[in-house]
Parts: C-alpha cells; structure tokens; sequence
C-alpha cells in the first residue's frame, strides 16, 4: 500500500513539471475548430460589377454582379434612354456605383449617362443598360426579344436595332420627317443598325450580292461608305441566315437577303438616319425584317435599252447614242429602261413638270431618281403621262422631253 502512494505521488509531480515546462516554453496545444474554419482561410474576392458569362443559346452576355443578365433597349440607339415611368418598373436600370468588369471587357467601351429623370444610368457601346424584373434567377434570360425591341446585351454584336423617327436630308440639306413608306409624315420605324447604333442602308438599284454604286477606286466612298464586318453576330429577331458577303473590287462588305449594307456620309452622330432622304426619299432605305430580298442579277436581262448621260458643264445632258444635247426620248408603257448617269453635281431627275428642283417628280417606276451618278431605272407604267421630263435639279438649261407611247 505504501509503495503504491509513492507511485502515484511520483506521477503527480512529473505531471506538474511538464505542465510547468510547457508553459515556460510557450507551447500551444491546437484545439480543433468545431466548425472547421482556419484562421488562414482566404476570403472569397469580391465579384465584379459587370461580368461574362457564357449562355448555351446567346453565347456570351454581360450580367450584373449576382449574374443577373442585363439588356439593350432599341429605341436608345442614340445614346439616351427612351424606357422612362412606368418601363423602368419592368426594366431597371443598370447603375452600380463603382464600375468592375472581367477579362474581357474593354473599360473604354463602358460610360454613363443622366437621364431625364436625373438619375445616372451605364452604357456599354452607347447603349444603356438595364436589367430585367421577371428574371427570377442569375442566369435567366427571360427579356430577350421581348416587344421586338428589348436584347440581351452582348459583347460581339455586328448588327443592332433601333425603332425611331426617320429624318431625311435631301440634296439641299432640307431635313423632313418622313414615314415607313418614305413619304413626309411622323411615324417610328424599325431599322438596322450597327453594333454602335449607326444607321445602314441599302441601295435600291443593288442586285442581289451586287454593288452598283461603288467606283473602282472607292472615289465615292465617303458619301456612302460599305459596311464590312469580320464576324457577323445579330440579335434574336434576325435570321442570321440572311447575312452573307460580297466582294467589291477587294473589298470586303456585308449583305443583308442579298443587298450590300451602307452607311451615309453626311450621318453625323449615332442615331441621325438622314441618308434617307438623299438625294431625295426612298433612294436609299432602311433595312428590317419586312426587307425584300434584292432582285437577281439576271433580271437584268429584261432592260430594253440602256441611255449612258453626260453633261457639258451646266448647260445640257448628252447622251452616247446622239450628238444632240438635251435629245428627245421615246419610252413604251410596260418596258424597263436604264439611264447610266455619270454626271457629278447635276442629279437628274425624272419630273411632270419641266422645272427645276425636286418637286414634281415622276416616280412610278423609278429607282434612284435624282442620282448625279450610278444608276436610274424606269419600268414605264401603263399609266404613265404621254410626256414627261428629264431636268437637272438645278440648271434649268439641261433638261429634255420624254415621249411615252403604247
């Protein structure tokens, strides 16, 4: 019994002096965390502001900081927001208070705008951007295509939409609001543009994959540059089956159910459709959906004679197959004829009456009436006037008559 107290009494003490000799030293015993956190876990970064993701249907799309996508409204393509009272409930506006993006994403392409309700709003590309109130989820995408108007924003659109007042300019500068049927009137119409909300147009005497308005040399160029593309990306409401190339003269540009896309010189900010209207209503449209395609190129074996115009300074047109200046024309109702202009700064127009201007004019079956150069095209129809005139817009001594008979 004795001996078995002096054992005990043994490990007590040499129980002491390691617990003493363990504090001394500073020896720390981990106790485990019952919830197994560390101190040296890394906290999760914070997730920037706009980002990119890659969607199984739209590819890549921008989406806020929780996922959630954001979209594009058409009607802002001139850089302001046109979604004001009660839209905005549907479809709030994007505006985070310090701006963070992805690899991937340019900062140059990002800014901000103020609305007229004064509030601040981000743009990317122009566009302002909004997110959408029935996306219950990141990742939905339930606002693409919705009213034909509202898109998922993406980073590598080529082609754009807009709805807005057309505005033509003419050959004068003269601006007039005009319809969906190029007649002056007030009326929104839906329209092409580019990715950054700059119009494009076709040209009415185009064929299908054929630029008929582009010198050689690209001389003309400035007035109605070609839109040339790398890749071609649209939203949801186009086909992208209807975009294709053509070549002109090395060149590549982008055609649309076969006609080349264009944009106007004289379109001075994004937004302006001026070309319109130049050098008067219709010669250069718009293009949307309701779009037809361009005619084939063997319709041109209909044309039952084609005219090559000149001038001599102001004073008189002429034509190749005459020494006549100013020479008298024999059309017949039903035939289809051309007129191959090549006379800068003299447009020349098809008219009712022999004066100059633009009034007056005869376009029942007339495309690109007014042009200085490229091509006219006159279907004579079968009510057409037994005379008619051919005038220089602005030099009454060119001008001559055009006889229709049956």
């Amino acid at each position: 019994m004795i001996k078995m107290k002096k054992v005990m009494l043994a490990l007590l003490v040499l129980t002491t002096i390691i617990a003493c000799e363990s504090e001394d030293e500073g020896v720390v015993i981990d106790t485990p965390d019952p919830i197994g956190n560390t101190d040296d876990d890394p906290q999760d970064p914070t997730p920037n502001q706009v980002q990119l993701r890659t969607d199984a249907t739209f590819g890549q799309v921008l989406t806020d900081a929780d996922g959630f996508t954001l979209y594009f409204f058409a009607p802002d393509s001139d850089g302001n927001s046109n979604c004001t009272g009660g839209c905005i409930n549907a479809w709030p506006v994007f505006n985070p208070s310090e701006l963070s993006l992805d690899n991937g994403l340019d900062a140059s392409d990002f800014g901000t705008i103020t609305r007229e309700d004064g509030a601040t709003q981000t743009t990317y590309k122009g566009w302002p951007l909004y997110r959408f109130a029935n996306d219950a989820a990141a990742g939905d995408v339930n606002g693409d295509g919705s009213g034909s108007v509202w898109f998922v924003a993406k980073p590598d659109y080529s082609i754009m939409l807009t709805r807005a007042q057309l505005v033509g300019r003419d050959a004068d500068g003269n601006e007039t609001n005009l319809t969906s049927g190029y007649e002056p009137g007030d009326e929104e119409t839906t329209y092409m543009t580019d990715a950054n909300g700059n119009t494009l147009y076709l040209f009415i005497n185009d064929t299908e994959g054929t630029n008929n308005f582009t010198n050689d040399d690209f001389s003309n160029n400035g007035v109605w540059p070609i839109f040339q593309e790398t890749v071609i990306n649209v939203p949801s409401i186009f086909d992208a089956a209807d975009f294709g190339t053509t070549t002109v003269f090395g060149e590549t540009q982008i055609t649309y159910k076969g006609w080349p896309l264009y944009y106007f010189g004289g379109d001075e900010n994004r937004g302006d459709n001026f070309g319109v209207g130049f050098p008067v209503a219709g010669i250069w449209p718009i293009l949307n959906n309701d779009t037809e395609p361009a005619p084939e190129n063997d319709q041109q074996s209909s044309i039952e004679r084609t005219f090559e115009v000149g001038n001599i300074g102001a004073s008189a047109y002429t034509f190749a197959f005459t020494n006549v200046e100013n020479p008298e024309l024999e059309l017949q109702r039903g035939k289809t004829y051309e007129f191959q202009i090549n006379t800068p700064g003299h447009p020349f127009l098809i008219k009712t009456n022999q004066n100059t201007g633009t009034g007056s004019t005869f376009d029942d079956g007339v495309t690109n009436n007014g042009a200085a150069t490229g091509t006219i095209t006159f279907t004579v129809p079968s009510n057409a006037p037994d005379t008619l005139f051919y005038v220089c817009e602005f030099h009454a001594s060119m001008t001559g008559q055009i006889n229709i008979v049956d």
